[in-house]
């Protein structure tokens, strides 16, 4: 009957992860088309929710405890599931219009949005720029991820995650998500703290074909309390994403190659959650503050 529930909520959290990139697969090639048809400003407009939403989840729910055993050798698998919310001012951007138009600038949608705003110059009505249509129609972005930490040498540990995804259908590139980090016990050094507190650094990335290339990095310090079998646990983070992309512009009379670059939104977060630690089997939650509000939570294995 246990292993029925685990299997239950193992489902809950794959789900969302499979129909996310089942979208996206779907999706790929749309925003590459509709990015054909933006020049560098413009496709920074388009694409600056997507840098914040998703960088913002891959620096989500690297840990769901501050104790970290000093030494001897422990293993932990977990399945982490995130989702980033998709506001309302995330679903349109002012976009620019082509030199010598008027208005110069107008509001459309972006990857999240809806159908792309049309406008007629004030000068010539006959003439008319349309923007390119939202292509993912989601109210948060998840991603979920298997993890593994490994430890304990001297009260650190490490931890990796790696997604690799193959090509599909041929409509979206092969991909690979990888993080890699290390924590550090930071109350072993001081055993008058009545919490568990460690430090840790997290690097990432994120490939998609030669479209997307994401790069993060997250500085964090955490601390929890074990009650029982439940644990209360939160931290503090300094983070930083940057999304590349490298496509073709092909609104002009010859072609461009267009490379731009978008920092996510995120640069510190404030994480609060509670784990409820059954044995080798855990299941935790957590809620994250900053630029962008994002939830993470998931069920892990060993310790």
């Amino acid at each position: 009957m246990r292993i029925m529930r685990v299997l239950g909520i193992l489902g809950l959290l794959v789900v969302p992860m499979l129909l996310f990139v089942s979208s996206a697969a779907v999706a790929q090639s749309s925003i590459e088309d509709a990015l054909k048809q933006l020049t560098g400003d413009n496709g920074k407009g388009y694409m600056q929710p997507f840098a914040d939403d998703f960088g913002a989840n891959m620096n989500a729910g690297f840990y769901h405890s501050a104790a970290i055993p000093v030494l001897g050798f422990n293993i932990e698998f977990d399945i982490i599931a995130m989702g980033a919310m998709v506001t309302d001012d995330q679903k349109t951007f002012d976009a620019k219009t082509p030199d010598g138009f008027t208005p110069a600038t107008f509001k459309t949608a972006t990857l999240f949005g809806g159908q792309g705003t049309e406008v007629f110059d004030q000068n010539d009505p006959s003439f008319s720029y349309r923007g390119p249509d939202g292509v993912i129609s989601t109210t948060f972005v998840p991603l979920a991820v298997p993890q593994l930490t490994i430890g304990s040498v001297f009260g650190t540990q490490a931890l990796i995650r790696y997604v690799p995804l193959p090509n599909f259908q041929d409509a979206f590139p092969k991909s690979t998500l990888f993080t890699f980090g290390v924590r550090h016990s930071v109350s072993q050094w001081f055993p008058v703290i009545p919490l568990d507190v460690s430090a840790s650094i997290f690097f990432s990335s994120y490939k998609a074909g030669d479209l997307i290339d994401f790069k993060g990095t997250s500085f964090g310090a955490q601390a929890s309390k074990a009650f029982s079998v439940v644990t209360v646990y939160g931290g503090l983070a300094y983070e930083s994403t940057t999304l590349k992309l490298n496509y073709t512009y092909t609104g002009s009379t010859t072609p461009e190659n267009v490379s731009i670059e978008l920092n996510g939104a995120n640069t510190f977060r404030v994480t609060a959650g509670v784990g409820l630690n059954l044995g080798i089997f855990k299941v935790f939650a957590d809620a994250n503050f900053g630029k962008v509000t994002h939830f993470s939570g998931g069920i892990g294995f060993g310790g």
